[in-house]
C-alpha cells in the first residue's frame, strides 16, 4: 500500500527534474549573477560578489553602453508608444475596410495580408534593411522619383529609430488587423440594423457600435504587442545594430550587447532583472485596466 502512493511521484519525477534544471536553475543563478563581478574575457578575475553595484551602475549608464537606464527606456518607450499607435490604428482601418468586403477576391487578399506577419523577424530586418540603402535602397529611389531629398535612414541617429518602427509595423499590422477582423465579424448584426433604424450614420455606428463591441480585442491587441514589443531584438539586430550611436539601442539590444559582446555577464543579468521589472509593470497595469472594465460592464 505505502509502495503504491509513491508510484505517482516517481512517475513524475522525471518531469519535475527537468522543469527545476530547465526553469527554477536558471533563475536562480541568474539572479546570485547579477550581484557579481563576472567577465568571460577576465577569467583570471574570478568572481566577486559586488551587491547592487550592478544594477546602480546600469541605473546612471556607468557601463560598457555608454547609456543609461532613462535614456535607454525613452527610447524604448518611444519605440512601443509609435508602434502600438500605428499598428492599432492602421489594423482598425483595414479590417474595418476588409469587413465590408465579402467577395472571394477579398479573402484573397485577406491571406495575402498574413504574410508579413509568417515571415522570420531577422529575415524582415535584412529586407528592410537594403531597402533603406542611401545609394540604392528601395525607398531613397522613390523618393527621388518625386524629388524629395532621401534621407539616410540607418546613418541618420533621427532617422535611424524611424526605420526600425516601419520594419516593425509592417511586419506585425497584420497581427492586429487579423484580431481586429474576428472582432468586427462577432458584433451582432441586430446592433448594427438597430443602429440604422434609429437613424445613425455611419461613423455613429462605427463609434458606439462597433469599438465598443471590439474593446476587448484592442486591449487584447494592446496587452500582447507591448509585450512583444518590450522584447524586440531580432529587428535592431539585422537593421541597425543599435546605432548610429546609441539612437536605437533598445532595452533587450543592451542586455544582449553586456552580455554577449561585451561578456559582462554580471551586469547582463541585472539589465535582464530591469526588463522583467518593466514587463511586470506593464502587464499589472493592463490587469488591473481589465478589471476596472469588467466591473464596469457588470
Amino acid at each position: 500500500m505505502h509502495t503504491k502512493k509513491y508510484v505517482p511521484w516517481l512517475l513524475i519525477a522525471p518531469t519535475i527534474v527537468v522543469l527545476l534544471s530547465a526553469g527554477v536553475f536558471p533563475l536562480v543563478y541568474s539572479v546570485w549573477l547579477s550581484g557579481h563581478r563576472y567577465r568571460l574575457l577576465a577569467a583570471a578575475e574570478g568572481i566577486r560578489p559586488v551587491g547592487f553595484k550592478n544594477y546602480i551602475n546600469i541605473f546612471l549608464g556607468n557601463t560598457s553602453l555608454g547609456i543609461s537606464l532613462g535614456e535607454t527606456l525613452k527610447i524604448t518607450l518611444i519605440f512601443i508608444g509609435i508602434c502600438l499607435a500605428l499598428e492599432i490604428s492602421l489594423g482598425l482601418i483595414m479590417a474595418i475596410a476588409f469587413s465590408s468586403q465579402r467577395s472571394p477576391g477579398f479573402r484573397f487578399l485577406r491571406i495575402l495580408m498574413m504574410i508579413p506577419m509568417l515571415i522570420a523577424p531577422v529575415v524582415v530586418g535584412n529586407m528592410f534593411k537594403y531597402m533603406y540603402q542611401y545609394s540604392f535602397g528601395l525607398f531613397n529611389f522613390v523618393l527621388g522619383l518625386i524629388r524629395i531629398n532621401p534621407p539616410g535612414w540607418l546613418s541618420d541617429p533621427r532617422w535611424a529609430l524611424s526605420s526600425i518602427i516601419i520594419t516593425n509595423v509592417w511586419e506585425w499590422v497584420p497581427f492586429s488587423f487579423l484580431v481586429f477582423l474576428a472582432a468586427i465579424f462577432g458584433v451582432p448584426d441586430q446592433q448594427r440594423e438597430a443602429a440604422w433604424i434609429d437613424g445613425a450614420n455611419s461613423w455613429q455606428e462605427f463609434w458606439y457600435i462597433v469599438i465598443p463591441g471590439i474593446k476587448a480585442a484592442i486591449l487584447i491587441v494592446l496587452l500582447i504587442r507591448s509585450i512583444e514589443l518590450l522584447k524586440t531584438f531580432d529587428i535592431v539586430y539585422s537593421v541597425t545594430l543599435g546605432g548610429p550611436g546609441t539612437s536605437t539601442s533598445i532595452l533587450p539590444f543592451n542586455a544582449y550587447v553586456l552580455g554577449f559582446r561585451n561578456f559582462a555577464m554580471g551586469e547582463a543579468a541585472a539589465y535582464g532583472y530591469y526588463m522583467v521589472a518593466v514587463v511586470n509593470i506593464v502587464v499589472i497595469l493592463f490587469i488591473r485596466f481589465l478589471q476596472r472594465e469588467i466591473k464596469g460592464a457588470i
